[in-house]
């Protein structure tokens, strides 16, 4: 843990990553400055919801069980987000995010928070699941806030 105090403000990381960006809110509307994931929730956070759905109906295809699936959904969203805050991950999304410098500690458990409700609505109500996958790519796409932008085509170039 490192503590840095900032024009009367004091930072803390952890792992390198700041705890939460001050002034704290629960909700950041940015698209790319300082706040950008740096709060608990904002826009990409959406995008995590489908990573919970995605998650489920793989892990339903190969028969696993439910609890298992979410424990295992779980491990798998916490292992991305170390992967997406390394820094040749933050370099890739910088390329269209000039200010983004990686999450904050509480934006990472907003993510997986929102992974997890995501498996529970796919879990729950499937068809639901399947129809906010398909509006939410088409309502974040102008934002390049979807996971099909975000997590496939701007890692790929």
């Amino acid at each position: 843990m490192i503590i840095k105090i900032y024009n009367y403000s004091i930072m803390i990381t952890i792992f390198g990553r700041p705890i939460w960006n001050s002034p704290q809110k629960l909700i950041s509307y940015s698209l790319d400055d300082e706040n950008t994931s740096k709060q608990v929730f904002d826009i990409y956070s959406f995008s995590h919801i489908t990573h919970g759905i995605i998650c489920y109906f793989i892990l339903q295809s190969l028969h696993i069980k439910p609890l298992n699936g979410l424990v295992i959904t779980i491990i798998v969203e916490t292992l991305w987000e170390i992967i997406e805050n390394s820094e040749y991950i933050i370099n890739k999304y910088r390329k269209t995010y000039k200010l983004y410098e990686g999450d904050s500690i509480v934006n990472i458990l907003g993510d997986i928070i929102f992974t997890i409700i995501g498996y529970i609505l796919a879990y729950t109500y499937p068809f639901v699941a399947i129809i906010y996958t398909i509006l939410l790519e088409i309502v974040l796409y102008p934002y390049k806030a979807s996971l099909l932008q975000l997590s496939i085509l701007q890692l790929v170039n």
